[in-house]
């Protein structure tokens, strides 16, 4: 396990292991949970390059992993109590700053949001576009070929 430490604290007294085998365990239980499918954006990211076997293919799978993922969520979140004495305070004290922040920040993600949609609907409509020319220019191609057989 030494060899796979990532963090190291040389304080008697403090076990990294034990801590990285607590954090580790939290990180797994969350994911089990499906904390984290919420902001999974490894499709657009990783983008699975291995199933377009054509650029046309990749195109079109970027298109539908922007359309999934365009929309930028600005809804209200909640705000755990960690415990504590002063935990509530600590909750107050959050949503109070959130509140007041909320109004400088709503105008940019709502215009983010604004935008990200404007993008998609603009590809979409090119891919469409794409799409007719390329049906027109393979009848073009089959009308010059002629009838079978001649």
């Amino acid at each position: 396990m030494a060899e796979d430490r990532v963090i190291e604290i040389n304080i008697d007294g403090i076990d990294t292991d034990e801590i990285m085998r607590q954090i580790r365990a939290r990180i797994e239980a969350k994911r089990a949970a499906g904390v984290y499918d919420r902001y999974n954006l490894t499709g657009i990211t990783k983008l699975e390059v291995t199933e377009a076997k054509s650029e046309e293919d990749f195109i079109r799978y970027s298109l539908k992993m922007l359309q999934r993922t365009h929309e930028i969520d600005i809804a209200d979140f909640p705000i755990p109590n960690k415990g504590g004495p002063f935990g509530w305070l600590e909750v107050l004290v959050k949503k109070v700053l959130w509140h007041l922040l909320k109004f400088y920040t709503w105008r940019m993600w709502t215009q983010q949001r604004e935008f990200n949609a404007q993008v998609v609907n603009t590809l979409r409509a090119l891919n469409r576009k794409l799409d007719t020319l390329k049906r027109t220019v393979d009848e073009g191609d089959r009308s010059e070929d002629g009838p079978a057989g001649t």
